[in-house]
């Protein structure tokens, strides 16, 4: 094979199986690795586990699959099988990676509703746990803090400051735990993962990939599935 012909050749997963780390992103087998850190990529396998190594922080992989692009943060290479392949088809465009990205779970019901979370929360969960938690329609949560947070303003502010930094500290390691749980107990489950700067550009990034998705809480889903949901 000639230098230019592997210049020419991607990385491609062959297989993602179940018990592949790649499975739980949502990847699948013949999902094209387009770029890593907004750069194209045209190394091996091998390069690749090197180089996120050196990293020392999650790499923005970009894939292409079918004409859908997608980027996903993660810390790992070892994915599934990769294979080095000609392009199967015209290679998509390389997505901005200089915006901040968060991984988005994407959940999903026995009747194809959508819903997503930030695998990370936002600072508001640190320094607003009360507004965090409304934003994220943890209901039980937010009056159990206003629950406590009465209990304690008896005894002066610094017990109520206490406990106001003592959720903030909570939310921001264990937030996207509550969600994955709350979600999980009303019937959905993980449907893959997709790194965006925003929930409006992971919901249009999902929908790429499953045109029929729809989001509970989106504009454009049906009056009738939103009432339909459980709250």
């Amino acid at each position: 094979m000639s230098p230019q012909n592997k210049h020419e050749q991607v990385l491609v997963l062959n297989r993602c199986r179940m018990d592949d780390f790649g499975h739980w992103f949502g990847l699948r087998a013949g999902d094209v690795l387009l770029a890593v850190d907004g750069r194209p990529w045209r190394g091996t396998a091998a390069a690749l586990q090197m180089q996120m190594a050196r990293a020392g922080r999650p790499s923005a992989l970009s894939f292409q699959r079918g004409a859908a692009v997608f980027t996903v943060l993660c810390e790992r290479a070892d994915l599934g099988r990769w294979a080095q392949e000609p392009p199967r088809s015209k290679l998509g465009p390389i997505p901005d990676c200089t915006e901040t990205l968060r991984n988005w779970e994407i959940m999903v019901d026995t009747r194809g509703n959508h819903d997503l979370f930030a695998a990370n929360p936002s600072w508001l969960a640190l320094v607003a746990p009360p507004l965090w938690l409304a934003q994220a329609r943890l209901w039980a949560a937010l009056a159990l803090f206003f629950a406590v947070a009465a209990v304690a303003l008896p005894a002066g502010g610094v017990l109520v400051a206490c406990v106001w930094l003592a959720a903030g500290l909570h939310l921001w390691r264990d937030g996207a735990v509550h969600q994955r749980v709350t979600l999980n107990d009303r019937g959905y489950r993980l449907a893959g993962v997709v790194a965006a700067p925003s929930e409006a550009a992971a919901m249009a990034t999902w929908q790429a990939l499953v045109p029929q998705a729809r989001f509970r809480f989106s504009p454009t889903l049906p009056m009738a599935v939103a009432q339909s949901e459980p709250g």
